[in-house]
């Protein structure tokens, strides 16, 4: 039985060997490299040890082996994985010298969006987190409609919902997502944002006046997420723990919330302190953005430990 379990897109990501080359020019690329923020942090759930699964889709493709490859290597369950008879999802990304980073993305046609319900209508039994990730919302409504039951089965046998809103900003000027998004922050147990994404989920100018209003909309865990500035977490509303970021050669930052995501489903399900537990998911996320690839960088557990001083 799968103590965590993720359900959402899975693709690879190719990317541009030097900085400040627009994906409309002509130039070299590496890859590809397993992808997707659901899949990015189901890995690194599974290769620290938790049971660990996966609802996607794949092609029946190099690609799509390229991504079951390295999942099964780090001990993730995919067999509620669906290989389609479409081309496996690809993301395309050059990075700029300012932080900025350009993707082109082939999804909408691609397997990464044919997902299937399992056929083992107790797929989820067992399982103590259930942890989604905005981006998986906004693919379709199968998608959709997996996760919305998925968080019904989990809730109803004890789990737990961590939610990553990983809120694209085009989807954030029209709101669009609202009704998408709503269903799962209403049962949801740990939140996991960054950036602006407490401003626009709230309306709210101020942090601590975000974690508030979602306490008294049923969020009583705001895990906050700032980058090289480290992570707070907001107890029933008000600002209760912080820990600060730490410095490393930074090569691609792609993946590292998800990496610090599964930083703080870990330190859960081990009883960790939050001052423990955010410092173990700053220390994985930060070292995640060391190597080339949003997986190439994922530790084993004694090197975090021993980066953070734990």
């Amino acid at each position: 039985m799968n103590r965590v379990f993720t359900i959402g897109e899975m693709l690879v990501e190719i990317m541009r060997t030097e900085t400040n080359c627009p994906l409309s020019e002509p130039g070299l690329f590496a890859g590809p490299y397993p992808s997707g923020a659901p899949a990015i942090f189901i890995d690194a759930a599974a290769k620290w040890g938790l049971q660990a699964g996966i609802v996607g889709a794949v092609g029946q493709d190099a690609f799509g082996r390229c991504l079951i490859d390295r999942l099964e290597r780090d001990a993730v369950d995919c067999s509620c994985v669906h290989r389609s008879a479409r081309t496996t999802g690809m993301a395309f990304v050059t990075y700029f010298d300012d932080g900025s980073r350009e993707f082109l993305f082939h999804m909408k046609d691609s397997a990464a969006v044919d997902v299937r319900h399992p056929a083992d209508a107790r797929y989820l039994a067992g399982t103590k987190v259930l942890h989604i990730s905005g981006t998986s919302l906004t693919v379709n409504e199968a998608y959709r409609s997996l996760i919305y039951d998925a968080i019904g089965q989990v809730k109803q046998d004890g789990g737990i919902v961590t939610f990553d809103p990983n809120l694209r900003p085009e989807l954030a000027e029209d709101r669009s997502w609202r009704s998408w998004y709503d269903p799962v922050l209403q049962h949801t147990d740990i939140l996991l944002p960054s950036g602006e994404e407490l401003e626009w989920l709230t309306g709210c100018d101020r942090a601590d006046e975000a974690a508030a209003w979602l306490h008294e909309q049923g969020i009583g865990t705001v895990v906050r997420k700032m980058g090289e500035k480290g992570s707070m977490v907001y107890l029933d509303g008000a600002a209760s723990v912080s820990a600060p970021g730490f410095r490393v050669d930074c090569v691609d930052p792609t993946g590292a919330g998800d990496i610090f995501n599964a930083g703080v489903v870990y330190g859960y399900l081990h009883g960790w302190s939050w001052e423990t537990t955010l410092r173990f998911a700053n220390a994985a996320a930060a070292l995640s953005t060391t190597a080339r690839g949003p997986m190439e960088g994922i530790r084993d557990l004694r090197s975090i430990r021993t980066f953070a001083g734990l």
